[in-house]
């Protein structure tokens, strides 16, 4: 048991390291995230980066029961990669009473840009 939600299993990822802004979050794409022409999937991307952006946010929430839920997840991917570890070094940008912002730049093993991503959090905070 890895202590991890299992959506983060199954895409093989590891919180590297976090900061109070940030965190770095690595993916080993399973086989099954792998397209037919060799390469990680863009969808698996996308679920990488949303997860590695809501780290970054979480590290600032106040507590285990404030809750947070993509409102919108934008990824420009830069390039293809076949490696099968990537990194996510995610950054909070804003952080208000509802609204979270982060961005995220995602490279392979190479360190080759493989995507940048910004996201925009809903941010529901215990009541006192």
């Amino acid at each position: 048991m890895s202590g991890y939600p299992d959506f983060w299993v199954a895409l093989g990822l590891t919180i590297v390291s976090t900061g109070d802004d940030e965190a770095v979050v690595e993916m080993h794409a399973p086989d099954w995230s792998i397209s037919p022409f060799g390469t990680v999937h863009g969808g698996a991307i996308s679920m990488f980066c949303d997860t590695a952006l809501a780290v970054a946010i979480a590290r600032r929430l106040s507590g285990p029961e404030d809750r947070i839920a993509t409102h919108q997840l934008t990824i420009s991917y830069a390039s293809f990669t076949s490696e099968r570890v990537l990194r996510c070094q995610a950054k909070l940008v804003s952080l208000t009473r509802t609204v979270a912002v982060a961005e995220g730049e995602v490279r392979d093993a190479t360190d080759r840009i493989v995507a940048k991503a910004l996201g925009t959090f809903g941010v529901r905070r215990r009541m006192p």
